[in-house]
């Protein structure tokens, strides 16, 4: 009687998850709008299991930012907090799912270190497991994630990959007919036009393009020759700034010992001198002296940093060597630095050809960021350094825990001498120093990325090379 009772509940399991695909289906069919065809594929999906949380999220390829369209049971908190996040290694499990193309299963949000980041966000939405399988059409475009959640931390089971697989071939499906969709309509509107009103256009576009084409390559050389321009001045002028107060405290303490050492010489020689004056005189000679010594240090420390924005000559002293060892040893030495805060790496066996020194510079330069502007008033910060492979690439993933780099000051954090933090005499060299070292001597490329939590920078390297096989 318990087996027939058995065979009974999943038969009409299966029957009332067949009849949600085929109402997916009919809606795919009858040309519904995509976010609300979502929203019942995530609803009929639920009946599989009532536990679970569903949610699709769509991929802006332009972007490559994963964007929250159906669900039904997550809060509206969560997944706008998720809105606009950029895609990644190790950015959770949809982010990491959409990056690398593959199912991520992740059975304990609280211990995961892809949600090491994002780990109080989904533990505050009352999420501690989540499951993810990309969303990929026939001609294997990413069109986003389908993604199962639990309130607690769950192990999927053989049926649960099945399901989650069958779920986002579903929303493929959905995702191409869409598409398709569009570009039909596309088309359709193309050829509502005659053939003379094309041709028309035709002429028209290709001589706009023509005079385009041609103020742009006027704009662009004005442009390039208008930016070193101001480069060079903006370098110039706040070096200048700079250097002007030490330079100029050196130069009146030099000027007052020299009057000082007059007087005392007229003295000395007119046989007036006392050992009282002498003492005093001798103090406050000492006394500007040292002023002297610190202000010309300052301006030796400005001229070294000055020094090091300069990149352009290349270094040869390159090697091949293990990244994931490369910040092993970084961690070590920066033990001191870090103090309470902690440095997690994560990375394959990948290899590097490049000038280690300057991969040393760069990364003491982030991590002293972190440390000094990021966790400023953080006793426990948490530093994510993250390491993949893309074809002949090393992609390194960086991001702190910290308190983040607002808005307003993005588009200027690579400019030389730009700080926050002026009045605790930060010089402002060192993210351009960065930016200046990876374009220049590794042939790489550093970005800022949106982050909702702390400050994510992604550095792209080449000459990586697979020695694991």
């Amino acid at each position: 009687m318990d087996n027939a009772k058995v065979d009974f509940n999943y038969w009409k399991l299966a029957s009332e998850l067949e009849a949600g695909r085929n109402r997916v289906l009919r809606m795919v069919a009858s040309n519904e709008q995509l976010s609300l065809i979502l929203k019942t594929l995530c609803e009929k999906a639920q009946i599989y299991d009532p536990q679970m949380l569903c949610s699709v999220l769509r991929l802006d390829p332009d972007k490559n930012t994963l964007h929250p369209i159906a669900s039904i049971s997550l809060p509206d908190s969560y997944c706008q907090a998720l809105d606009g996040v950029a895609i990644g290694a190790g950015v959770g499990s949809c982010g990491t799912a959409a990056f690398i193309k593959k199912r991520v299963i992740v059975e304990d949000i609280n211990t995961h270190p892809y949600w090491a980041q994002y780990k109080s966000l989904a533990l505050d939405a009352g999420l501690q497991a989540c499951w993810s399988e990309p969303i990929i059409g026939a001609d294997g475009i990413v069109f986003g994630t389908f993604a199962i959640y639990h309130r607690e931390p769950q192990k999927p089971t053989e049926d649960n990959l099945k399901f989650i697989e069958l779920s986002a071939n579903l929303a493929a499906v959905v995702f191409e007919n869409n598409s398709n969709r569009e570009k039909l309509l596309h088309a359709n509107n193309l050829l509502n036009k005659t053939i003379n009103e094309r041709n028309l256009e035709l002429e028209k576009v290709n001589t706009e393009l023509g005079k385009v084409i041609e103020q742009q390559n006027i704009k662009y050389r004005l442009d390039i020759t208008t930016e070193k321009m101001l480069t060079t001045s903006s370098l110039i002028s706040g070096f200048s700034h700079e250097i002007s107060t030490p330079a100029g405290n050196a130069l009146t303490a030099m000027t007052a010992a020299e009057d000082k050492l007059i007087v005392l010489n007229e003295k000395l020689s007119s046989g007036n001198l006392t050992r009282k004056f002498f003492i005093k005189n001798n103090a406050e000679l000492i006394n500007l002296v040292t002023i002297s010594k610190k202000s010309l240090l300052k301006v030796s420390d400005l001229l070294q940093r000055f020094n090091e924005v300069n990149t352009w000559t290349n270094i040869d002293s390159t090697s091949l060597f293990a990244i994931k060892d490369f910040f092993v040893e970084v961690r070590k030495a920066m033990r001191r630095l870090l103090g309470s805060h902690q440095l997690v790496i994560q990375s394959e066996n990948l290899n590097l050809v490049a000038n280690k020194e300057i991969l040393w510079q760069i990364f003491f330069n982030l991590i002293e960021n972190s440390i000094i502007h990021g966790f400023e008033n953080i006793t426990e910060g948490t530093i994510h350094i993250n390491i993949v492979a893309d074809e002949d690439e090393l992609i390194i993933n960086y991001q702190d825990s910290g308190c983040g780099i607002s808005v307003e000051k993005t588009s200027k954090i690579f400019e030389p001498f730009y700080t926050s933090m002026r009045s605790k005499k930060s010089l402002g060299l060192g993210l351009c120093i960065i930016s200046n070292l990876i374009n220049h001597n590794l042939q790489g490329r550093i970005r800022l990325i949106d982050s909702p939590i702390g400050v994510r920078f992604e550095i792209i390297l080449p000459n990586y090379i697979d020695l694991s096989s």
